[in-house]
């Protein structure tokens, strides 16, 4: 059965405002209703609050206060609520071996701000 809501909504974990930004207007511009988070918190409870209507996340990987994007991807990925939420991982910064598998094994895609925002996996 199709699902009845016309609407997709997806939660963006983004610190940088002129990013947040851009992805709200291109997402928008497409359908999607976009819920912020600049804090590895504020995802957090974003995620528990929406958990029902939530189909997808954008995740930075730098966030402002020295927590990775790739923390709050493994504990998310805890809850079962989210096991299977589609994440694509954005980031502007190299990655070590050990990031990229982390990203991996938590079933997310990855996208690089670098080069125009290219898909590494």
């Amino acid at each position: 059965m199709p699902d009845p809501r016309t609407r997709r909504t997806i939660l963006v974990v983004e610190d940088a405002v002129a990013i947040r930004n851009m992805l709200e207007d291109f997402l928008s511009l497409y359908g999607y209703d976009v819920i912020f988070a600049s804090h590895p918190d504020t995802a957090f409870k974003r995620l528990k609050q929406s958990a029902a209507t939530l189909d997808a996340m954008i995740l930075d990987i730098g966030l402002d206060d020295n927590r990775s994007g790739i923390e709050v991807l493994e504990l998310m990925r805890l809850d079962d609520r989210f096991v299977n939420l589609h994440v694509i991982v954005l980031t502007g910064l190299t990655l070590n071996e050990e990031q990229e598998e982390s990203i991996r094994r938590n079933r997310a895609e990855l996208l690089c701000k670098q080069d125009g925002y290219e898909k590494v996996f």
